[in-house]
């Protein structure tokens, strides 16, 4: 009986344990991969101490270096030397993240990638892209590791976000998310080029069921992008068509226009259509006319 108890004890206290590191994980309290869950689910005891340790070592490590900054990465002053000619002391020991893959300093990459690593993969995947092409074996093996770690992630929440839908299919609210969802996921830049054009066309799927429950701006503009992306052109002309009804003075349309017709090298078109907006006093923002410029470059 005593054994049974102490038995039911010892297996309550596993859980918990195994309960408190994924959170602390999850948090980033601790400063370890997820894949290690795997280590304290089936070495009871041990696989806790295992990750604790590596925990405390992951700190010792940060300790030993300067603290990363606004710019997330700061090396000592004597690297940075090497490197960049200062203006300030402060500047002296801030280095931008795509210049730290340029550091001569094989265990300073290296650092550096682990950083981010344990940080926020999602928020430097452009860093991680160009790591991919690192001379350093070491720091390419990190990024790829990265990017497949963040890509199994997005899979997780697609799945997710397929059954919700598949559910409540009529539910504007999940709709939503799953729109806001797919956008994200694209945006990312993380899927081959035929899975890519596989979840954008879902992603046009989407939006529009949604253009069926309500036609907004924003969803017409989406929709249009992603039809651009995937050079349905007949298609992006409709949703222009109906942008020209309902929202004919806003500079999303003209913007959208021109993009269209540039991309189509309607030259004549796009004339006109500059001569249009210039009689009719379509107001532009100054992000707007960044993006005409750069159509009409």
């Amino acid at each position: 009986m005593i054994q049974t108890v102490l038995g039911i004890f010892l297996i309550l206290l596993h859980i918990v344990c195994c309960v408190l590191v994924w959170l602390g994980i999850k948090t980033h309290l601790l400063k370890v991969k997820k894949y290690l869950m795997a280590l304290v689910i089936f070495v009871p005891f041990w696989g806790t101490v295992c990750v604790l340790l590596l925990h405390l070592q992951m700190l010792t490590r940060r300790d030993n270096r300067i603290e990363p900054g606004v710019e997330k990465l700061r090396v000592n002053e004597e690297i940075y030397k090497n490197i960049f000619q200062a203006v300030s002391d402060t500047d002296k020991k801030i280095v931008p993240l795509e210049e730290a893959l340029l550091i001569n300093e094989p265990r300073v990459r290296r650092e550096l990638i682990m950083d981010v690593l344990n940080d926020d993969p999602e928020e430097y995947m452009d860093l991680l892209k160009q790591a991919r092409m690192n001379e350093d074996v070491e720091v390419v093996h990190y990024a790829i590791t990265a990017m497949v770690e963040l890509s199994k992630e997005y899979d997780f929440r697609l799945q997710k976000m397929e059954k919700l839908y598949a559910a409540s299919p009529d539910d504007p609210e999940i709709l939503e998310q799953y729109c806001d969802f797919m956008e994200e996921y694209l945006n990312q830049g993380i899927l081959e080029a035929q899975m890519e054009r596989e979840q954008r066309e879902r992603y046009i799927r989407l939006l529009r069921q949604k253009l069926k429950v309500k036609t907004t701006l924003s969803t017409c503009v989406r929709l249009f992008q992603n039809l651009m992306k995937t050079g349905d052109y007949v298609q992006a002309k409709e949703i222009l068509g109906l942008m020209d009804q309902k929202w004919h003075r806003k500079e999303e349309f003209w913007i959208l226009k021109i993009r269209y017709l540039a991309e189509r090298k309607k030259g004549a078109e796009l004339q006109q259509c500059l001569r249009q907006m210039k009689e009719e006093q379509i107001y532009l923002s100054s992000k707007s006319k960044e993006v005409l410029a750069f159509w009409l470059d």
